[in-house]
């Protein structure tokens, strides 16, 4: 990465757009718990998957938020940028960040998409909820957080965030 590094400046929103997800995390943990325990396990083991293959992602390149707060989407890779510091020393190659970045896509993908089976059975209105709040959150997150991260050149949310605010500004 090529971008200068400034401390990300909109700390307080990002807390306030994502402490409310964190709830809903744990909501859905607990409807898992009840529902389908293995489907749970699957769930937690995603977070997990995401924060360690971001954390190599995020060593591959270079972000300055290493080892700092880090604007991730969700909330819930905030250790990604701590983990990082476990491949600073490993050889890093474009092959293995293909890898590592499609593992850690899957899994922040089935963070959202695992729960929505699980909730539509549970109840039609927390299903619909559920996906209108994704779509809002996903939204203000490409609005407000991503065009103020300075790694918005190389991440994918990043770059889609900019072009729409180019379109629209």
């Amino acid at each position: 990465m090529d971008q200068e590094f400034k401390p990300y400046q909109r700390k307080v929103l990002y807390l306030i757009l994502n402490i409310p997800m964190i709830v809903i995390y744990v909501l859905i943990a607990l409807l898992l718990w009840k529902m389908n325990p293995t489907a749970l396990i699957i769930y937690l083991a995603s977070f997990i998957i995401v924060a360690f293959a971001q954390g190599y992602v995020c060593s591959y390149w270079e972000c300055p938020y290493v080892g700092k707060f880090a604007p991730c989407v969700g909330g819930f890779c905030l250790p990604s940028s701590r983990i990082a510091f476990l491949f600073r020393n490993t050889r890093k190659t474009e092959e293995l960040y293909t890898i590592f970045a499609w593992i850690a896509f899957m899994a922040f993908l089935n963070i959202f998409l695992l729960p929505i089976y699980f909730i539509y059975l549970y109840s039609l209105t927390y299903f619909i909820l559920y996906v209108v709040i994704l779509l809002i959150y996903g939204a203000l997150f490409l609005w407000y957080i991503c065009p103020v991260c300075c790694t918005n050149k190389v991440c994918p949310g990043g770059r889609l965030a900019m072009k729409l605010r180019k379109n629209y500004e």
